[in-house]
């Protein structure tokens, strides 16, 4: 659709109710037709602005040569002048462009069936792979017991040192002795 054509504004107005609400007969299905519409307006724009751009793409990274292009730069400035999908979707509720349809009960509980019936089938085909449990290779207490062998027991280490003293005072008294 050509959104350029729509004689929507650019600025938020305000907005008869009545006229709202009369289009679908409650306002807040108007309101919810309004905001479908206006996110695939969006969606538009936003492809037709990306395909237009995508001519003056650069694929090298040279952060020394930056081109100003003044046609990527009107293509811009153009499509942020653009009235919002917002108001472009109430100006077309207005002029009774967009065709909507409410659902039936019916219509809603065969839907609900069929998705219902759709998520049945997909957890019957889900096979679950059982692993076998790996066991660890080393228990935490076995990580531990390992650890405290390679630090000496405190009082293991004084009775060394007492020892390491005591031949030293028996190295230095025969040597003493022998010096006499």
């Amino acid at each position: 659709m050509d959104y350029k054509k729509i004689n929507a504004p650019t600025s938020i107005i305000t907005r008869d109710t009545g006229a709202l609400e009369a289009k679908t007969g409650n306002l807040y299905e108007t309101v919810v037709v309004a905001s479908r519409r206006a996110d695939q307006i969006g969606v538009d724009l936003k492809n037709e602005l990306n395909k237009k751009l995508e001519e003056f793409a650069s694929y090298t990274d040279n952060l020394e040569e930056i081109f100003e292009n003044r046609e990527q730069i009107e293509i811009s400035k153009f499509y942020e002048k653009l009235p919002k999908p917002t108001l472009l979707a109430l100006e077309e509720i207005m002029e009774d462009k967009i065709q909507f349809r409410i659902p039936s009960e019916q219509e809603i509980a065969q839907a609900e069936e069929i998705a219902r019936a759709k998520a049945e089938a997909e957890a019957e085909t889900k096979v679950i792979k059982a692993e076998p449990v790996k066991e660890p290779v080393k228990s935490f207490d076995d990580i531990i017991a390992e650890s405290t062998e390679f630090i000496p027991n405190v009082s293991e280490a004084e009775d060394e040192d007492s020892d390491k003293k005591a031949k030293a005072k028996k190295d230095s008294s025969k040597s003493k002795k022998t010096k006499e």
